[in-house]
């Protein structure tokens, strides 16, 4: 497969992953009830967490004055001085898609671009807050109804499997920022602290629609320390960090048929040891070792995982945040 082939395919996949991430982050936020406790100063800085899961804190504070709700939304749906805005990435998806409409299928070409246009009227109307849960509802059913063709239509080759990498390295570091985002929130300051920390992790799961299947598993109860097992260590739940590695880690042993060439060590390795890592850990020596660290750490490995991608097969390098 040519470079600039695997470029798109594995960036495409890897901007509707991201723009989904996005809405389902606005989304949450939208619905939880945690922001009831102060209507100014501990709203904003709520969702300031936002801008901070997505590490555009930079951008952010460039070219808006000050933290809402409305610079929020605008910022992440929409933004073209945000590279990673919704619109953005699928602007680039869309552009990946056209690069390639000869390797996927027509109705993948066809989703994408029926999800730019749309994205595209919503973002020249004149938008208001109560209309933002109909937009985030739109994205996600647009980006689960692109995986389903993915599926069920793309055979399980070369191109497939660049998808796959993308997809899922993606998903795996947007796990980890939001667990290291919300794992240390200070949550004391309330009075009715039990309920508060109730809906903060009821908030943080539905975030990566992780509720029903903890719940499944860890019922009733929502801990934080389970909530980090889930999020980390699960290795049924999809969205899970070791569940997306060894995702990544199954597609590129596919993509070289099981063998390691002196072009894909480095690639293999760091593969190999962020999986076994994974597995050899519980969730007591994690959280012993200091989960911010872990997690910081974790995500600075999926970025030098996505360089050795990058350079493995030749592919353009693309800013990750």
């Amino acid at each position: 497969m040519l470079s600039r082939v695997a470029d798109s395919l594995y960036w495409l996949s890897r901007n509707v992953e991201r723009a989904e991430n996005n809405a389902r982050l606005i989304a949450v936020k939208l619905t939880s009830r945690l922001e009831n406790a102060n209507p100014t100063e501990e709203n904003n800085q709520n969702w300031y967490e936002l801008i901070e899961i997505g590490g555009y804190q930079q951008i952010f504070n460039e070219n808006y004055s000050g933290c809402d709700d409305r610079s929020v939304v605008e910022f992440l749906m929409f933004s073209m001085k945000n590279p990673n805005s919704i619109l953005n990435a699928i602007t680039v998806a869309r552009e990946n898609a056209r690069a390639v409409r000869e390797i996927i299928p027509n109705e993948l070409w066809e989703c994408i671009n029926s999800f730019y246009l749309k994205l595209k009227s919503y973002s020249k109307s004149r938008w208001e807050m109560d209309e933002v849960n109909e937009f985030c509802e739109t994205i996600k059913k647009e980006s689960l109804f692109f995986q389903g063709i993915v599926e069920a239509t793309m055979p399980r080759g070369d191109a497939y499997l660049f998808m796959e990498m993308g997809k899922h390295l993606e998903r795996a570091e947007k796990t980890a920022r939001i667990l290291d985002v919300f794992y240390h929130k200070n949550l004391d300051q309330y009075e009715n602290k039990e309920i508060v920390e109730y809906h903060h992790w009821w908030s943080v799961l539905q975030s990566v629609s992780g509720h029903e299947a903890y719940i499944k598993m860890y019922r009733p109860l929502i801990r934080s320390k389970d909530v980090a097992e889930f999020f980390i260590l699960n290795m049924d739940f999809p969205r899970s960090m070791i569940y997306c590695i060894q995702k990544v880690r199954n597609a590129f042993v596919a993509l070289e048929e099981g063998e390691v060439e002196h072009y894909s060590e480095s690639l293999a390795k760091e593969l190999e040891y962020l999986a076994n890592d994974l597995i050899d850990f519980t969730i007591e020596e994690v959280l012993y070792q200091d989960a911010h660290a872990f997690l910081q750490s974790f995500q600075r490995r999926c970025s030098t995982i996505g360089h050795y991608i990058t350079r493995t097969y030749y592919l353009g390098e693309v800013a990750i945040p």
